[in-house]
């Protein structure tokens, strides 16, 4: 229970030691024993894990699970205020919270990942574009791409708004996450580079990471009995990448949707989880408010609604949450390429007797 804690708690005592984080065996847990795990976290985390080692393992823990919880309620309860007023979404979003995605809300209490901190600072970003303050959004985002690299990506949200203001708002938001880890790189390149090892040895395959490239590289092995060919692998999520970047670009373009700001909203997400090269099982919380979305608002039939329940509320093979994510914004797409219904006629005039 919460793992992931300890190597959090771990890597802060070995930077406070004035060791390496990121070499192998560096770590060590409240027993003494070496953690299995790797720390795979930019260099500026480790001063923001400190508090960690304040007080005993016992202490932490249970503050730490106090503070995931207080976290969990509290996104749950800024998606039913922000998105879905009525009872029927509100019965839908409870449903699948607590089963969609291989139950990953439960998953991330139970890893003691930051996710759901992370997963607080997006959403609350994703108001404030909702709000039109897109330099709000570029910071929160921004906070939570500071940990977590990718979420970075969810900056080209700003895009769709076309004015200065949002365009500006996106090179501050990179132009600062880039100069923050450049300085980082040039204080302690000895962290920098471990730290990008690190992340390059990451290789999570199957329910653990059901990600793009995992599921290309496993496909890609399968096939070719082994090892594929060299670069396979790259080329194929690459071309994917662009497939999905630029359906979903053409959709925006052509339904006008840029003045509905939920539904490109939603899409990003969608589209920013098919193409993340690493989303851990945990990290499919983000995805919670779109599935509903899409359940209640873009399915039509009770078939079509309990099909898509179904996968989302089971789990039976390994890609199962990437493979749903797909069907759910394939389905999205559909939805939002259908052509508006025409304006109603006016009623003919009476003529002259």
């Amino acid at each position: 229970m919460q793992g992931d804690l300890r190597i959090y708690r771990a890597a802060a005592a070995a930077y406070a030691e004035g060791r390496n984080p990121y070499g192998a065996g560096a770590l060590t847990g409240a027993s003494g024993r070496t953690q299995a795990l790797p720390f795979v976290y930019p260099p500026v985390v480790l001063p923001l894990l400190r508090p960690l080692i304040v007080f005993d393992y016992r202490t932490t823990y249970y503050a730490f699970f106090v503070l995931k919880m207080a976290a969990v309620a509290t996104l749950i309860l800024l998606w039913q205020r922000a998105f879905f007023a009525d009872d029927a979404s509100r019965a839908c979003l409870y449903l699948l919270c607590a089963l969609a995605y291989a139950q990953t809300l439960k998953l991330d209490v139970r890893a003691g990942n930051i996710s759901v901190f992370e997963q607080l600072l997006i959403w609350a970003g994703a108001i404030a574009f909702l709000r039109r303050r897109p330099w709000t959004y570029a910071a929160f985002v921004a906070a939570a791409a500071l940990v977590k690299l990718t979420a970075a990506v969810l900056l080209v949200l700003l895009l769709v708004d076309r004015q200065r203001r949002s365009a500006a708002a996106l090179l501050a938001g990179a132009g600062a996450l880039a100069l923050v880890h450049g300085v980082s790189a040039a204080l302690r390149p000895d962290l920098f580079a471990a730290f990008l090892r690190n992340v390059a040895a990451l290789d999570d395959r199957g329910s653990v990471n059901p990600a793009l490239l995992a599921l290309i590289r496993d496909g890609v092995e399968r096939l070719a009995g082994g090892k594929g060919p060299a670069h396979l692998d790259m080329i194929v999520y690459g071309l994917t990448v662009l497939l999905i970047g630029l359906t979903s670009l053409t959709v925006v373009r052509r339904s006008g949707l840029a003045d509905d700001r939920e539904c490109v909203l939603f899409l990003v997400i969608f589209a920013y989880t098919l193409i993340s090269p690493r989303f851990k099982d945990y990290s499919y919380i983000l995805l919670i408010p779109p599935s509903v979305y899409v359940v209640v608002s873009v399915l039509r039939g009770l078939a079509a609604r309990l099909f898509a329940l179904a996968l989302l509320c089971t789990h039976f093979f390994a890609y199962q949450s990437w493979v749903t994510a797909l069907v759910l914004f394939t389905a999205y797409l559909v939805y939002l390429r259908r052509p508006a219904p025409p304006p109603p006629e006016s009623a003919a005039l009476p003529g002259p007797a």
